[in-house]
């Protein structure tokens, strides 16, 4: 896959006339991309291609970083994600529902929404970019990572503790 415009974008014509059972690897590494709104970088994945009966069955695991902010601080940061899926694409005569994925005539398959969709789904509900973020202040909205502000005495204090607590 060195389609550098689309790297996801994946010929899977040659597999149209092969036996049914036949399968071939095709790893998917890329630096960085962009998936409409989110930023991926360091993408590794296996997308395992399987004729069928009904079509071409993509198997695909993998683990990227990405872009994504802070819920506490707001921060931005790259979280690492683990993934796979596992889609049939379906060959044009057979029946199908609407939301079938059809095998393109041209036999190439663009792969973007289906690692977009996925990558969203094995994202965490809550994005913390560390276990112990303090997050914003409500009422200056200072970073408490960062700094401290007069709102928040008690953190200056506990820092204190915890610096003294590291020297013995």
């Amino acid at each position: 896959m060195n389609n550098s415009k689309n790297p996801l974008r994946l010929n899977v014509g040659y597999m149209y006339n092969k036996p049914i059972g036949t399968s071939r690897d095709v790893p998917v590494d890329i630096k960085a991309l962009n998936l409409e709104d989110i930023l991926v970088k360091d993408l590794k994945s296996l997308v395992r291609i399987s004729k069928t009966r009904e079509g071409l069955l993509l198997q695909a695991e993998g683990e990227t970083q990405i872009e994504v902010s802070c819920v506490r601080c707001l921060d931005e940061f790259y979280l690492p994600v683990k993934f796979k899926f596992e889609e049939l694409y379906q060959f044009p005569s057979r029946h199908r529902e609407e939301t079938d994925l059809i095998l393109p005539y041209d036999g190439f398959i663009d792969l973007r929404s289906l690692y977009r969709e996925y990558l969203i789904l094995a994202l965490p509900i809550k994005l913390i970019c560390k276990p112990d973020c303090k997050g914003l202040c409500a009422v200056c909205g200072v970073n408490l990572n960062e700094m401290t502000c007069e709102h928040h005495p008690e953190l200056e204090t506990l820092k204190g503790v915890t610096e003294g607590a590291e020297t013995t």
